[in-house]
């Protein structure tokens, strides 16, 4: 007899009629419990502070040589909340909604069944001056809140790679039609060690903007109390509710709403009785029917499979899981240690406990391993720079792709061991790895099937980047975006012109040192279509040169001319005549283009999906309201100048 044949589940029963019971004798009147939570005081030890310093993040809107819609602007009191709108001085991240998927320049996922329910796309890790037990987070969102979906606490006075505690996670949320600042301040997972450092994970697949956060705080007990008991509704300012949003600060309805939530959630619909006789048979009942099941025979319909089938069921495992396979029995173990499941390896899901010892405990497996993501897992310190320029002597030989996106532990050195083991690889990304300094000049070996480098927010300069471009003939995507040490950005453009004429999608985003002429250069890449000209700035002088790169390049999909000031009708009606397949446009803060070259622009553009104009002083409301009644299937992001945003998709 089964679960299916009983109608419920028996464990789950047995705990039910547990848990009322313990309820019904714990059970005492709730103007009393009030009562007496009033009477206890935790005021003097419990500590409300802002986060103090910035330790570390995935991406920014703004660059390290500004101040506006960075990381350090989250630090400190909120400076805007609670206004609701577009302002500089909050932290803005790099992408919005599926956009960045949908562009050419996309990546393809590496092991995504490891990703799990929540996936994470870009993190920040915030400190606090004094370390506390967390009872409370609370997060200053400003604009287009949703985004957050996990957060972690980092337990002081423990190794790296054991610190990290779960504190929350949910799936990001969609409030695109919420025009109001929100405080988030989630339920947490109660632990008793101090933390000084919090990690927050987005994820913005459901914004249909950039999420902007103004602070961030953190309350908390300096001391678990000794009964082993967290008195939560003495505590002053713990708002929060199941929902994540924080109520007001009526102390009784507060009381009233912490109170509800304290009673245990499978007794609290169940009548009152003062017999428990009923219950009791019950479970006697259970008892007769669980000794019944055990004595239905055990038949294992795994043995009539064949282990190709097996195979193709455990494909879809995560590494976790896969890993508890192997230690059901001899024959799955054989099965999960085939090279087969570790040809694709993302650790990025685990950067919260990875080490060395993981990755050994992996190596044996590794034979056959042509993708590996190790992005964030720089965050533990739990791995060295030499060990893993070992790892990558022994496993390295057949990796294709290789993502190292903020990790550490990644220095010149490594960078050499690449050059020397990885010979095969066709993607190289190393967002945001600072401690490259690029001084120890090591000519790639024979890279020549590299087709993606992703450079974003490194120390690489001129000379370094040279000896990439040109041992790589079949590079199709670069990011140099914030690569604040290029000098000379023109000469970068110039030798891109030379040698990789397969270039598809470039990123320039705040290269400063781009000018009209570099982007003529850009003209002989015939194969592009994707470019990201933001806040280049040099670029804002008139003139025709993204007139002839239009001309030279028609199977553009995807431009962003982000405050390009130079830019203007002419240059709109050109991108619409001669990019036909163009889909993505980001025309934030063009103060010259009018609203007749815009109505005329999304006539032409028959494959436009989304076009941003946002800050731009002759679109008006009223004209953004008449384009999203003709094109509907057009996402058109426009903000009014008092900050009331007003998108639309």
């Amino acid at each position: 007899m089964n679960d299916e044949q009983v109608g419920f589940n028996l464990a789950d029963l047995r705990k039910l009629c547990k848990s009322y019971m313990d309820y019904t004798r714990t059970y005492m009147d709730r103007k009393e419990v009030r009562r007496i939570n009033r009477q206890r005081s935790s005021s003097d030890n419990f500590v409300f502070q802002f986060s103090s310093d910035v330790v570390d993040f995935s991406s920014q809107y703004g660059s390290d040589i500004s101040i506006s819609y960075t990381a350090s602007n989250v630090t400190g009191r909120p400076s805007k909340f609670p206004n609701y709108g577009d302002f500089p001085q909050s932290y803005v991240m790099r992408s919005y909604g599926p956009w960045r998927d949908l562009a050419p320049s996309r990546k393809c996922p590496i092991m995504p069944q490891n990703a799990g329910r929540i996936r994470s796309e870009d993190y920040i890790i915030l400190s606090f001056t004094i370390p506390v037990i967390p009872v409370v987070i609370s997060i200053f969102e400003t604009f287009t809140p949703g985004s957050v979906v996990r957060i972690s606490g980092k337990v002081i006075d423990l190794p790296e790679t054991m610190a990290w505690r779960l504190l929350w996670e949910g799936l990001p949320q969609n409030c695109n039609g919420t025009k109001h600042s929100r405080l988030f301040a989630p339920k947490l997972n109660h632990i008793k060690e101090l933390v000084k450092e919090i990690c927050i994970e987005f994820n913005h697949s459901q914004l249909d903007y950039y999420t902007e956060l103004d602070a961030v705080s953190m309350g908390g007990i300096l001391k678990y109390p000794e009964d082993g008991e967290l008195d939560v509704m003495s505590i002053p300012m713990v708002t929060h509710t199941s929902s994540g949003y924080v109520g007001d600060n009526d102390e009784e309805q507060n009381q009233e709403l912490l109170l509800n939530v304290r009673v245990p959630s499978m007794a609290s619909n169940i009548p009152m009785s003062t017999s428990l006789d009923p219950f009791m048979k019950l479970i006697k009942n259970i008892e007769e029917l669980e000794n019944e099941w055990r004595k239905v025979p055990a038949i294992d319909y795994t043995l009539q499979l064949p282990n190709e089938s097996l195979m193709q069921i455990f494909s879809y495992l995560d590494l976790k899981s896969l890993r508890l396979c192997m230690r059901v029995c001899k024959r799955f173990n054989n099965i999960c240690t085939d090279g087969y499941f570790y040809r694709e390896l993302n650790l990025k899901p685990y950067w919260c406990s990875f080490s060395y010892s993981m990755l050994i405990s992996l190596e044996p497996y590794c034979d056959r391993m042509t993708k590996l993501d190790l992005s964030w897992c720089g965050i533990t310190k739990g791995i060295l720079t030499i060990p893993f320029n070992l790892f990558l002597k022994r496993c390295g030989r057949n990796l294709t792709n290789l993502r190292l996106d903020c990790c550490e532990f990644v220095n010149d050195t490594t960078l050499i061991a690449i050059n020397l083991f990885c010979i095969y690889l066709k993607e190289l990304s190393l967002r945001s790895c600072t401690s490259i300094s690029f001084e120890l000049i090591c000519p790639p070996q024979s890279l020549t099937e590299m087709e993606r480098m992703d450079f974003y927010r490194t120390n690489i300069n001129r000379d370094y980047l040279s000896f990439y471009i040109t041992d790589m003939p079949k590079l199709k995507h670069i990011n140099l975006g914030s690569c604040k040490r290029i000098q000379c950005m023109d000469h970068v453009a110039h030798e891109l012109s030379i040698w990789n004429k397969q270039l598809v999608s470039v990123d320039f985003w705040k290269s400063y040192t781009l000018s009209p002429t570099g982007l003529r250069y850009l003209t002989a890449l015939k194969q592009l279509e994707e470019i990201d000209l933001g806040w280049c700035l040099a670029m804002s002088i008139p003139g025709d040169s993204l007139l002839d790169l239009v001309k030279s390049c028609p199977r553009l999909k995807k431009i962003i001319v982000v405050s390009l000031r130079g830019v203007c009708d002419r240059d709109l009606l050109a991108f619409a005549d001669y990019c036909p397949l163009l889909e993505q446009i980001d025309l934030v803060g063009l103060r010259a283009i009018t609203v007749d070259a815009c109505s005329k622009f999304l006539q032409k553009c028959k494959n436009l999906k989304l076009i941003d104009v946002n800050f731009c002083e002759n679109i008006k409301e009223d004209d953004v309201n008449d384009w999203r009644l003709k094109y509907p299937n057009v996402c058109i992001q426009f903000t009014t100048s008092d900050h009331s945003n007003v998108y639309h998709y």
